[in-house]
């Protein structure tokens, strides 16, 4: 892909991801139910922060709603904007996969960095529960503390696998394309 449409194609997902960041916080806060955006407001949401979530969120809708995005939003979230937070994520990740090749870092260190990550966003949601009383999903509700670890070890193994189908994907379409370009770099 040219130089200029991948900018191009970059700026859009930028301005898109910027502009439902921003129409998240800008719901009114007389409609917003109690038992959403108490302690850490939009913030706690995996959504907010990471927009790829879109097959765990409506894997999790489609079994039971109530788990991860209650009723009582519907008159408070727009659903354009529900599908511009868990759907249309998705068509944004494959073509930044199709669109230009990626450097994974050492198999190693990728995995220790993803695994940071998720144990700064359990930490957080672990640290919003013991503030407030509150899970931040209505899902946690239902684990015993046993539970919890083990839902949290498949989820952990679940980010992983997508890690390395997005690395083997990568591989797959760009193949040497990643080694190439680093050697014309360095000539340069």
């Amino acid at each position: 892909m040219e130089i200029s449409t991948l900018t191009t194609y970059h700026c859009l997902a930028f301005v898109w991801y910027f502009f439902v960041a921003y129409s998240i916080t800008h719901i009114r806060t007389e409609e917003r139910p109690s038992e959403v955006f108490l302690y850490g407001g939009q913030w706690k949401y995996l959504t907010v922060l990471n927009l790829f979530v879109s097959i765990s969120f409506w894997t999790l809708y489609t079994y039971n709603r109530e788990l991860v995005y209650p009723k009582s939003l519907d008159g408070v979230i727009p659903l354009w904007l529900n599908h511009a937070m868990h759907t249309a994520v998705l068509p944004f990740a494959v073509l930044e996969i199709l669109a230009t090749p990626h450097r994974y870092p050492a198999k190693q260190k990728g995995l220790i960095l993803l695994g940071f990550v998720a144990f700064l966003y359990i930490s957080w949601v672990l640290w919003i529960y013991s503030v407030t009383g509150e899970w931040v999903y209505p899902l946690f509700a239902l684990f015993s503390p046993a539970g919890l670890v083990a839902f949290f070890a498949c989820s952990l193994a679940i980010i992983v696998s997508f890690y390395n189908f997005g690395e083997f994907l990568n591989r797959m379409i760009w193949g040497d394309s990643i080694v190439v370009l680093d050697y014309r770099r360095k000539g340069k």
